[in-house]
């Protein structure tokens, strides 16, 4: 090991909240949320204005969906990493588990589901986990109500906390760690990131899958995140303490 101290870095996906109740967007079952909404209408950054009612009416849901659940061992468990090994972590989520775990910083780069953005005038907001309504919640800055919507990145929609991830990702060496946890690898590829990192890397999902696949990784864990959370802890720790 050289003289810097070893860095974890934590990728997470919405495999990580199902354990707590939350719908995932994408399931190999076929029960995710894209199975029951199309994500054309209700997240596409194209025609969201288009659809307003729409839109707000499925991240209403979310929102009230996520006031009603609370972190997992999994969650936990990351933010220990967080405070025991200064974890970096790095979520596709948008909900806010983490933070309700006691994390100190998390990289949402896909949003936050209980904020709102004005895309008018730049505005973001916190919302909880309450419904939109156009009678009362226009944008507290310039007051116009057709440019707000829920602050999660859409389909065609810029995402601007991608920068700092790749710079997080990319800087990572041979002396590191990256664990990615409850991800399909589908929307950015976990994978192929894997494959190309010099960090040991750990994978930690429901099971064997085409994308990511097993073999892209230095050291396979399956199981639900929650259940599997003190085995997938001894192996960090081991890995983080040679």
């Amino acid at each position: 090991m050289t003289g810097q101290p070893r860095r974890l870095v934590v990728f997470s996906g919405s495999g990580i909240s199902a354990d707590s109740g939350l719908d995932t967007f994408r399931t190999s079952g076929g029960e995710s949320l894209w199975a029951q909404y199309d994500p054309e209408i209700v997240c596409n950054y194209d025609c969201w204005e288009e659809n307003f009612a729409l839109v707000h009416d499925f991240y209403s849901r979310r929102r009230e969906e996520l006031g009603t659940v609370v972190p997992n061992k999994a969650h936990r468990l990351v933010v220990d990493w967080e405070k025991r090994y200064s974890a970096e972590l790095i979520t596709q989520n948008v909900d806010d588990l983490f933070e309700r775990a006691g994390a100190r910083y998390v990289m949402h780069v896909h949003g936050f589901l209980s904020a709102m953005r004005c895309v008018s005038c730049g505005a973001q907001w916190l919302f909880g986990y309450r419904r939109f309504s156009p009678a009362t919640d226009c944008c507290p800055r310039c007051g116009r109500l057709e440019s707000v919507k829920p602050n999660v990145v859409f389909f065609n929609e810029p995402a601007p906390r991608y920068a700092e991830m790749w710079r997080s990702l990319g800087s990572l060496t041979r002396d590191d760690v990256l664990v990615a946890i409850g991800t399909a690898g589908l929307v950015l590829p976990i994978g192929e990131i894997a494959r190309n990192c010099p960090a040991t890397t750990v994978l930690s999902n429901l099971e064997s899958a085409e994308s990511p696949r097993d073999e892209d990784f230095d050291r396979v864990l399956h199981g639900r995140a929650a259940e599997i959370a003190p085995h997938l802890d001894a192996l960090v720790s081991e890995l983080m303490e040679r």
